[in-house]
């Protein structure tokens, strides 16, 4: 076999759809996807997060959505605020706050004391772009709660393409005038049924008949030879010319050796796991909100999302629904990590409590855990992935994917990435796989 590509998520089956050459994807889950699995609760299919498609890159957003129906959705999302709903994004609905708290946000981005600073880390860039007062009151506690991070610790390459709100918009806000903010996210697009691992089902039906995928299998042990790669698993000894990495980088090391400095580098990257609690109850108090976002930290989950706003396929008889709440953690020895029946109760309490369910009224709950979910843009991690993954190609590793690339890619970017790698490799003459 040519190639291998390690990881059957969706890097590596759109990886496998783009090269013109065959290749053997192996996977250690038993359903493929990695964080593009959906799972099914009753008959409603959930992700892992509400993977919404949208791009601003319109080619890439049309080829996707080509491969399988949709289902074109608004955007309702509101952000929960000292007791009100208020619309997303925050700056755009300033006129709900209260009126020393209009006055705050508005005073502090029209006289914004940091708008010529040369931002350093993420704290400083939302200084810099919206002003003391949204950013003490919403995007601060916000993003600290769900990265579990300090925000001055954090580098702005995750928050750098985020645009300046015009004056005349935010002005418009505080005065109670609609206006919409993140407009390439307004409109997006959702699988009509079955959750986003429709997607999934999509590149493994296009790619059959030319690439094959072994799952679940047990990978012991890689290493190079004869000129190639030997990938020895419970399942047999696999060997290619070519190895692609579509797997978390902390994963593939366990597999490979390497010198003290990339492991040193490779220690140093971050990420956010991850409980996704999926409930259904007879009646919930959402409103006509598809996600709401908490930023009070004294409430358990970051965001939730009400799975009856993707369409018909995902509602449950007699007017039930199903919501899904998210709720980040972090387990390098800093933060005390909850157990799963801590967050379920803990989960519950705060929905109550918020007035948004009634114990009495829940139907079914589900409660999973996800080691990988967010990478974690601190100050070191550029220089330390690009340690990583100079030496990985050095010694004929290309990686593609979210924690494979340990970038934090939106599903159109990883399938971009992956387009433009095989690419690449499509280029090469068949004498350098040799």
């Amino acid at each position: 076999m040519s190639i291998i590509i390690l990881g059957a998520g969706l890097s590596g089956l759109s990886l496998a759809y783009f090269l013109n050459k065959d290749s053997i994807i192996l996977e250690k889950e038993e359903q493929i996807g990695g964080l593009c699995r959906s799972f099914e609760l009753n008959g409603i299919f959930h992700d892992i997060g509400p993977h919404i498609i949208f791009s601003k890159n319109r080619t890439n957003l049309k080829e996707i959505i080509a491969l399988i129906k949709t289902n074109t959705i608004k955007r309702s999302n509101k952000i929960f605020h000292n007791g009100k709903l208020i619309k997303y994004p925050f700056e755009n609905d300033l006129a709900t706050l209260n009126t020393d708290e209009r006055k705050y946000c508005l005073r502090k981005f029209l006289n914004n004391p940091y708008k010529n600073i040369k931002a350093k880390n993420m704290f400083q860039f939302f200084l810099k772009t919206f002003g003391e007062g949204i950013t003490k009151l919403y995007l601060q506690p916000y993003n600290e709660k769900m990265w579990k991070y300090d925000l001055t610790l954090i580098d702005t390459q995750m928050v750098e393409r985020i645009p300046r709100p015009p004056r005349e918009d935010v002005i418009k806000s505080a005065k109670g005038i609609a206006t919409e903010g993140y407009v390439h996210q307004l409109y997006f697009h959702y699988p009509n049924e079955r959750g986003i691992q429709q997607i999934i089902m999509a590149y493994k039906d296009l790619i059959s008949g030319k690439s094959k995928i072994i799952n679940p299998i047990k990978i012991k042990k890689i290493y190079k030879e004869n000129g190639g790669w030997s990938v020895e698993t419970d399942k047999g000894k696999f060997t290619c010319k070519r190895l692609i990495n579509c797997m978390p980088l902390h994963e593939l090391f366990k597999y490979i050796e390497a010198p003290v400095r990339v492991k040193r580098a490779l220690s140093k990257l971050k990420y956010n796991s991850i409980y996704i609690m999926a409930l259904q109850v007879k009646k919930d108090n959402m409103g006509q909100s598809f996600a709401i976002y908490f930023a009070d930290k004294n409430i358990i989950f970051h965001r939730l999302s009400n799975i009856n706003f993707l369409g018909k396929n995902y509602c449950l008889d007699k007017n039930a629904s199903t919501i899904m709440a998210e709720i980040t953690y972090r387990s390098d020895g800093y933060f005390r990590v909850p157990g799963a029946k801590e967050i379920q109760q803990k989960t519950l309490d705060d929905l109550e409590n918020l007035g948004i369910i009634n114990k009495n009224n829940i139907i079914s709950m589900d409660l999973k855990n996800f080691k990988y979910a967010y990478v974690i843009y601190d100050l070191g991690h550029r220089q330390n992935t690009n340690l990583v993954l100079r030496y990985l190609s050095e010694i004929g590793i290309e990686c593609c994917g979210r924690f494979a690339e340990f970038e934090y890619l939106n599903m159109d970017q990883v399938v971009k990435h992956s387009k433009d790698l095989a690419k690449k490799l499509n280029r090469q003459k068949w004498h350098q796989y040799k």
